[in-house]
């Protein structure tokens, strides 16, 4: 049986301006994600500081549970939003979720700056973490609108290069978020500035999401064939009506198995193995450590004897990494990223469990040879994340999916990812003080191992194939071994 990559799309112009836009506008949310991760490092330090915090309870800040809460409070928002967003993803459209996002990132980041206003400190800190609650709302909704919605509108031979290059906008926030952080420390109260700096972005972003058509896949499967055809127009120049008919024909097919066979839960059997895939590798991507590190990277880096300023050249070389995964996503695909990118950071946690296993450098002067292991050890690490994890568990569950479970499914992986991410990054300092850096390290070293083996045993490769090919592969899949595990689903078994 022969899976030969074909796609209309690529038989078609795209409007180079359309391609802009339907990825850099969503890609925004991206980008406010980072940097709230990037700008938390300082904030959160900022705020243990008695003499730069500018409030009453800066003692109390320095408690681990009060640390976690603050740091992991949005990605709570962001685990409770994904429950909703499973909920409603294919009733509202893509559209309406990411306008919905920027909407709460707005609301968030400007309740986070108002609540240094109230004199209670209660009032104040209580204010403080429900609107980073709010602003992690916001999050659920962009970072399930967002790569669903590039997914689904862009040509076929650029999907991966563009929902990677989602990636490297979060990236860009998390640099963005070290340097106002770092730029702000210093200055009394500077953490309301570093986390209501967002409202640059998300405030722009909120009246150029009217400029977009809806999903042109998720209009035809709500019955607006019409708008769909629309939709298709805008991104593309010529004749659009075998691409028009691919789509209409699998949502037919869709809606003619709903008839006979009812409609089926993201868990039935036949899902199995896509589910499989980008579920795991996005609960991978949080227990192995490196997204929930980058939020306490101030911290983890000054108990290794650094200075603040290493957080900013993580945040540069997180860049440079990014846009290697982005460049070769296609050319190299999806497996090999992951597995190179899985095996640094496989060797960089176990250089920095023996590094850290040596004592902490608050007594070590300049930069020893301990300090330069360290960050070079963070850099490896973090490099092998944006490599791998970082573009393509995002890329995998954006396309993995089939249309009928597309919304539902996508919500339950981003639901995942971020329950998964509040639990490490509530631990991370839990674990820190109770039984070191040495252990943390070597927690994480043995789950990148794994990770190994699950990604040769259970993630396809799909570069180079539509959306709607991805789903007759994994519906080949079911068929052939009825319901068995998959010891090596490597497409070129069948192409």
């Amino acid at each position: 049986c022969s899976l030969k990559p074909f796609c209309p799309a690529q038989k078609m112009q795209a409007r180079p301006l359309s391609v802009f836009l339907l990825f850099f506008i969503p890609a925004l949310g991206g980008l406010l994600f980072g940097y709230d991760i990037g700008s938390t490092s300082y904030a959160v330090a900022q705020l243990q500081d008695s003499t730069y915090s500018g409030t009453s309870w800066s003692s109390s800040a320095s408690s681990p549970f009060l640390k976690g809460l603050l740091t992991t409070s949005t990605t709570l928002g962001a685990f409770l939003g994904s429950i909703i967003v499973f909920q409603i993803a294919d009733k509202i459209g893509r559209k309406i979720e990411l306008q919905s996002g920027s909407g709460l990132y707005i609301l968030g980041a400007s309740g986070m700056y108002l609540s240094s206003f109230p004199t209670s400190s209660h009032l104040s800190v209580s204010l403080l973490v429900i609107f980073r609650i709010i602003y992690g709302l916001g999050i659920a909704f962009s970072m399930h609108g967002a790569p669903t919605y590039i997914a689904e509108m862009s040509p076929s031979n650029l999907r991966g290069f563009l929902v990677s290059l989602k990636e490297a906008f979060i990236v860009v926030g998390i640099l963005g978020g070290y340097f106002v952080g770092y730029m702000l420390e210093d200055y009394v109260g500077g953490w309301k500035y570093t986390w209501g700096c967002s409202l640059v972005v998300s405030v722009p972003q909120f009246f150029m999401l009217w400029w977009l058509p809806k999903s042109s896949r998720f209009l035809m499967l709500v019955g607006k064939e019409e708008e769909a055809m629309e939709s298709i127009e805008w991104v593309f120049e010529g004749e659009v009506g075998e691409l028009f008919e691919d789509i209409k024909g699998q949502v037919g097919r869709q809606r003619e198995k709903e008839l006979t066979q009812g409609t089926t839960s993201i868990f039935a059997l036949k899902w199995r193995g896509a589910l499989l895939a980008g579920v795991g590798l996005v609960v991978l991507q949080q227990v192995t450590g490196q997204p929930s590190i980058l939020s306490y990277a101030t911290p983890i880096l000054d108990s290794a004897g650094l200075e603040s300023y290493s957080s900013v050249l993580v945040g540069v070389f997180k860049i440079f990494a990014t846009m290697f995964a982005v460049l070769y996503v296609d050319s190299y695909g999806r497996r090999k990223l992951l597995f190179i990118g899985n095996s640094l950071m496989l060797l960089a946690l176990v250089t920095l469990t023996v590094t850290f296993f040596f004592g902490d450098g608050d007594d070590d002067e300049g930069l020893g040879v301990r300090q330069i292991v360290t960050l070079g050890g963070m850099f490896v690490y973090i490099g092998g994340y944006q490599v791998g994890f970082g573009p393509i568990a995002w890329l995998m569950i954006s396309e993995c999916f089939p249309l009928e479970i597309r919304g539902q499914a996508v919500a339950f992986a981003v639901q995942m990812n971020f329950f998964w991410n509040m639990v490490v990054q509530f631990l991370v300092p839990v674990i820190q003080d109770s039984i070191g850096n040495v252990a943390m390290f070597g927690i994480f070293s043995l789950l990148t191992a794994f990770s190994i083996w699950f990604v040769n045993g259970y993630v396809p490769e799909t570069k180079g194939l539509s959306l709607e090919e991805i789903e007759k592969f994994f519906e080949k899949q079911h068929r052939e071994k009825n319901g068995k595990d998959v010891k090596t689903p490597l497409l070129s078994h069948i192409v």
